[in-house]
């Protein structure tokens, strides 16, 4: 099907109308199958569950790339509609024909293979379908295949929720969300990658991620926004005093650190650019002691944080929570804590 989620719709009713009959005469297998360990998914339309429908022709069918090109998931609430893909219109279900990122709902299920059956036998007539969600904690989801074969007399559409013979679905459920508590769920270690901690000039990277809730350690795949992207904290607040810790932070994957360009910094020093030790999953915040930074009252006040981080996770969960200096005390601008 071509054009918008509406027109897709409208072409679907059609083809409902039409005559549905038992397919045993051209096929020799329709269904629809849970590809994924786990049937249940995070709503939070990230996460993805790969469901496949496959049919394979009776000896002397055929299957043209058309009809292959028809089969659908559907789901029926009164009647039978389509799953519309990449729906960004709200719907509590849909679906992509690619796979994401995000790891699946975490589960000790071996994961079998999306191209075979338990025995081993490839198919050729299949096509996969990652569903993804927003609706609410605990909401059901029956899915069945639809196919459209096209016929002299008209298109003839089977669906394995009526069809005679074959009557196959997949039940999709979504979980609840797990909750992270601050700061006991969150990994936030630190390395001295530069200096020596018990002097002004220092560099610390502070690694973190998620931990002890779906798996030991939950990794970040990336950060929606860290607002500020860093901040500054003087020894004292006074126009003498040039001792300062500067933070900021570098994304999942990234090797340059970001910064706030609020805060004013002066001429003399310059922020570290590049990320010492990157670690997969992890948001790296860096801890940069100096003593040539001259004190500036508006960054003081303004740019002293916390910053408010907001990232996603492995499973396409959002975590927000807030990155702080430990105290305003001149010491507190020596480590750093979640808050």
């Amino acid at each position: 099907m071509h054009g918008n989620p509406e027109q897709q719709l409208t072409e679907f009713k059609k083809m409902s109308n039409q005559t549905i009959t038992a397919s045993n005469s051209w096929l020799s297998r329709f269904e629809i199958s849970l590809v994924s360990s786990s049937p249940l998914l995070y709503p939070n339309a990230r996460q993805q569950v790969l469901v496949t429908l496959t049919v394979d022709p009776r000896t002397g069918q055929s299957i043209s790339d058309e009809e292959l090109q028809s089969l659908r998931i559907t789901t029926r609430k009164n009647d039978l509609f389509p799953l519309i893909p990449d729906n960004d219109d709200g719907s509590e279900w849909f679906y992509s024909a690619s796979k994401n990122l995000y790891r699946p709902y975490p589960t000790t299920a071996p994961h079998p293979s999306s191209n075979q059956d338990r025995s081993g036998e490839v198919h050729l007539f299949q096509k996969d379908f990652y569903v993804m969600s927003r609706a609410p904690q605990g909401t059901s989801i029956r899915l069945y295949a639809q196919i459209t074969r096209q016929t002299t007399g008209g298109p003839v559409t089977y669906n394995t929720a009526t069809d005679i013979t074959y009557k196959t679905y997949v039940d999709l459920r979504t979980a609840e969300i797990p909750r992270f508590n601050i700061p006991e769920n969150y990994s936030f270690n630190r390395d001295l990658v530069a200096g020596n901690p018990n002097g002004d000039l220092f560099t610390w990277e502070y690694q973190l991620a998620g931990k002890n809730v779906q798996m030991p350690v939950v990794e970040l795949f990336s950060v929606s926004s860290m607002a500020p992207a860093g901040m500054i904290q003087w020894v004292d607040r006074d126009h003498t005093v040039t001792r300062a810790s500067h933070v900021g932070y570098a994304a999942p994957g990234e090797s340059s650190f970001n910064y706030n360009t609020a805060v004013e910094l002066g001429p003399q020093f310059s922020p570290t650019t590049q990320v010492s030790r990157p670690r997969a999953g992890h948001v790296i915040v860096i801890l940069q002691g100096a003593n040539n930074i001259p004190y500036h009252s508006q960054s003081a006040i303004n740019q002293g944080g916390p910053c408010r981080l907001q990232a996603i996770d492995m499973y396409g969960n959002e975590h927000l929570l807030n990155i702080a200096f430990k105290d305003r005390t001149p010491d507190g601008r020596l480590d750093l804590v979640l808050l």
